[in-house]
């Protein structure tokens, strides 16, 4: 009872970092946006151009690239995160937070994943407003991002212990991020084989959600169990690479 309202404060601190940093660095995420919005028209007109339609709707590709930049965004966070703490020489400092740094990790991590959603929520406004691109996704879509969410995050800790053991992981993430993007882009039919490879039940179902297509319940049930454990699996690891490296005097030894 007495630990609830710290973690409060600790979530309004985060809130207020992540906030902080878009204003102090509005022109970077600015570019990005723009970088954002040029990648996709290209997308665009290279669909039109192969399929020889002009009118093709493209409100799917539209939803699913978002999708894909939540999760790819999401994939690196805590290991980048850790990275740049440790090369400030803040990270040993972090780690004396009430709770820990894992506590501290997973509130820092949900703070930007809510903004990262509204950044890339605009961008999908943006879209939409300049190509007249009608969106209709089901109202049901917010489960299975749930759960990709789930996945994403366990993910994300999992590259963040590595982070903890390895120093540098970024070449270890465009690796990842090759091998997922199929997930939204390529493999548009579903087969039985896809419900044992992470993170693919919950983008079928999510590129199902956000085109108008039925909900499944076994499915999401499958996508929602594969959230789950990989979240409590990278939680651990995180944890214990972190335990690992504190005994071995390696914390922070960037």
């Amino acid at each position: 009872m007495v630990a609830f309202p710290h973690i409060l404060w600790q979530i309004r601190a985060e809130l207020l970092r992540v906030l902080n940093e878009y204003r102090i660095y509005w022109f970077d995420y600015f570019a990005g946006m723009v970088v954002d919005v040029s990648f996709f028209v290209t997308l665009i007109l290279g669909i039109q151009a192969v399929a020889r339609a002009p009118d093709l709707d493209v409100s799917g590709p539209l939803l699913m690239y978002a999708a894909y930049g939540i999760v790819s965004s999401l994939l690196q966070l805590v290991a980048k995160d850790t990275y740049l703490e440790a090369s400030r020489g803040t990270l040993e400092h972090l780690a004396l937070a009430r709770g820990g740094l894992v506590q501290q990790a997973l509130l820092r991590a949900l703070a930007n994943i809510l903004f990262l959603t509204l950044h890339l929520g605009l961008l999908v406004g943006i879209l939409a407003l300049i190509f007249r691109i009608p969106l209709h996704p089901m109202v049901w879509f917010p489960l299975p991002f749930l759960a990709l969410l789930l996945a994403s995050l366990g993910f994300s800790f999992l590259m963040g212990a590595m982070a903890l053991l390895f120093r540098r992981v970024s070449s270890t993430f465009v690796i990842v991020q090759f091998l997922f993007a199929p997930y939204f882009f390529i493999l548009l039919e579903w087969k039985p084989f896809m419900a044992y490879l992470p993170f693919a039940p919950g983008a079928h179902l999510l590129r199902q959600g956000l085109t108008g297509g039925s909900f499944d319940p076994l499915l999401f049930l499958l996508a929602l169990s594969q959230g789950v454990a990989l979240a409590s699996a990278g939680l651990w690891a995180f944890a214990r690479i972190y335990a690992m490296a504190r005994r071995q005097g390696i914390f922070g030894r960037y």
